[in-house]
């Protein structure tokens, strides 16, 4: 690959279009996560009405959310990494550490001050996040062999 000195100027204009595409193709691969779980997941009004709501248990709600916690943080990095046209590790760390903070804020900052903080649920989405950071370096390397 080319160093950016190399580039010609529509070379240049064309990574910089695909730079500024990374964080809107990490979001919109969020949202695109988001709205496919919303019809594969069975909303609880579905039910027939007259019959009793049954709650759901406390380890499907966990899983649940672990799941998707898991999902949308690889969704984030993974979309975003593969969409940068070069350092794909190194932005895949950055949305990792991007993805952790928000998780960090949203989990456990906001209830400092009102309940109980949920770390487990934090640790879900940052391990979720060092996974895909892992992944990436991973095809990164095996892409390097095949050159």
């Amino acid at each position: 690959m080319k160093s950016v000195t190399e580039l010609t100027l529509k070379e240049k204009n064309i990574e910089l279009l695909r730079w500024l595409c990374v964080p809107a193709a990490a979001v919109l691969g969020v949202l695109a996560l988001h709205i496919v779980a919303g019809f594969v997941m069975r909303p609880a009004l579905s039910q027939l009405s007259g019959s009793a709501a049954m709650p759901a248990s406390d380890f499907r709600r966990f899983s649940l959310h672990s799941l998707s916690g898991i999902l949308a943080a690889a969704v984030f990095v993974i979309a975003g990494a593969k969409t940068a046209p070069r350092g794909r590790l190194a932005t895949a760390i950055v949305l990792a550490v991007l993805w952790s903070l928000s998780a960090l804020t949203s989990h456990v900052l906001v209830h400092l001050s009102q309940g109980t903080p949920h770390y487990m649920h934090f640790l879900v989405e940052a391990v979720g996040a060092a996974g895909s950071v892992l992944a990436i370096g991973y095809s990164e390397k095996t892409k390097g062999r095949r050159q």
